[in-house]
């Protein structure tokens, strides 16, 4: 964000003492506690097994079965653009931060076509859905595995 206009090293934000730039810089891309580590907790719990993190796949789905061809991606409602009421548009930067949650949405387009063609099936899950709904997430993500299984 350095290269954004702005003075994001000086910029309030409502968390606390910390500027624009220091709250951008503790938001992890991966190990996410309300995306990341909510799904592995749920898949752990019910026991479904054969998943793996982190897979050099397009996109980096957040979980994949690779022989059952599954990638699971676990998509934060502010960084992916879910129309959920969530993602709420900055006041600072907001042409800046439109262009760049469009260019994910475009990413995670051209990621799932990819996967697609390559024979996986795709589940994208919203952080939202996952938080109020946590058991039809697990379900939609079992019975799409289960069918995959079944194809074997």
């Amino acid at each position: 964000m350095g290269d954004w206009p702005g003075k994001a090293d000086e910029q309030d934000t409502t968390f606390g003492d910390l500027t624009r730039s220091q709250l951008m810089k503790r938001v992890r891309s991966s190990g996410n506690e309300t995306t990341e580590m909510t799904m592995a907790r749920l898949l752990r719990k019910h026991r479904l097994s054969g998943w793996r993190r982190h897979l050099a796949l397009p996109g980096k789905p957040d979980f994949a079965w690779p022989k059952e061809k599954v990638a699971l991606f676990v998509d934060g409602c502010f960084w992916h653009g879910h129309t959920c009421g969530k993602n709420i548009t900055p006041k600072t930067n907001s042409l800046q931060w439109r262009e760049k949650i469009e260019g994910n949405q475009r990413r995670d387009q051209r990621a799932s076509r990819r996967l697609r063609g390559d024979g996986w099936s795709v589940i994208r899950v919203w952080e939202c859905q996952l938080r109020k709904q946590p058991q039809q997430c697990f379900a939609r993500v079992a019975r799409i595995l289960q069918r995959a299984r079944g194809k074997r």
